[in-house]
């Protein structure tokens, strides 16, 4: 695979299509403490996998999964019953794997019977687990709604531009100094950034923010103008004590899971 740091750019990837992938079909009995990997797959790919791997969902939530050898081949094994559960996967599931990054899968679901992803699973849940630890119940339905007078897009002009020059260890960056604009409303990403270094389908599944405290997942509204976080954001700002002229750096770690390590220069 890529180096680390060049893998989490799209631009620096093949076609998602051509990625390492297989697919297997759900069996209740088989398939319910773990699942074997293909050999051809392991044949080819193994020397890539690590002992631990991520699984994602389609609505971004990652499960840990450990890989261990058996007598009759390789297995996702320890954490694939809690997969299981907490996906709600049914016998008779066609389940593909795509190798995105060093020991991480992207899992897509097909019903037997549909052919389709149930719509379901691209929803996000948002829980106090996922969210990081806090004190305060503060605005768990923080859904922004632009004002009458507000233009379709506030992206300010604090956003610095990150084409060729700003990134942190090889990895891209954006910097916003925190204005009353997103500190009383909400946090818009700068679109160009997402167009340059995320896949445009991730915005279904929301964003990983995370920081020395804590991570936290938010959701997000979009237009063909701008991304904003429509849910997630009062609390990553309560939690995280951000107050006007915050100068917040989103280093962008993973792409496909849209993973933050956000960092904060206070005055």
């Amino acid at each position: 695979m890529a180096a680390a740091g060049a893998s989490m750019n799209p631009n620096f990837i093949p076609e998602y299509q051509h990625l390492p992938a297989f697919m297997k079909v759900f069996h209740r009995v088989r398939c319910k403490d773990d699942m074997r990997l293909p050999d051809e797959f392991v044949g080819n790919h193994g020397h890539e996998l690590p002992f631990d791997c991520r699984l994602v969902w389609p609505n971004g939530v990652r499960h840990m999964v450990r890989i261990l050898k058996l007598e009759h081949g390789w297995f996702f094994s320890t954490g694939w019953r809690e997969f299981v559960r907490a996906t709600g996967v049914e016998h008779g599931d066609h389940l593909t794997f795509t190798l995105v990054d060093v020991g991480m899968f992207n899992v897509k679901r097909f019903n037997r019977e549909t052919h389709f992803p149930p719509p379901g699973d691209v929803d996000v849940v948002v829980d106090d687990d996922m969210e990081g630890s806090y004190t305060l119940a503060i605005d768990t339905s923080d859904d922004y709604v632009p004002s009458d007078n507000e233009s379709e897009t506030t992206m300010d002009e604090e956003y610095v531009d990150d084409s060729g020059a700003l990134n942190i260890d090889g990895l891209p960056t954006f910097v916003l100094t925190l204005t009353p604009a997103n500190i009383h409303r909400t946090l818009e990403f700068p679109y160009g950034f997402w167009q340059r270094h995320i896949p445009m389908g991730a915005i279904q599944a929301g964003v990983y923010l995370v920081t020395e405290r804590g991570t936290w997942i938010c959701t997000l509204k979009h237009n063909l103008r701008s991304i904003r976080i429509r849910r997630g954001w009062n609390r990553f700002k309560h939690d995280n004590n951000l107050t006007e002229g915050v100068r917040c750096h989103f280093t962008l770690v993973d792409a496909f899971a849209v993973h933050f390590q956000v960092r904060f220069d206070r005055a």
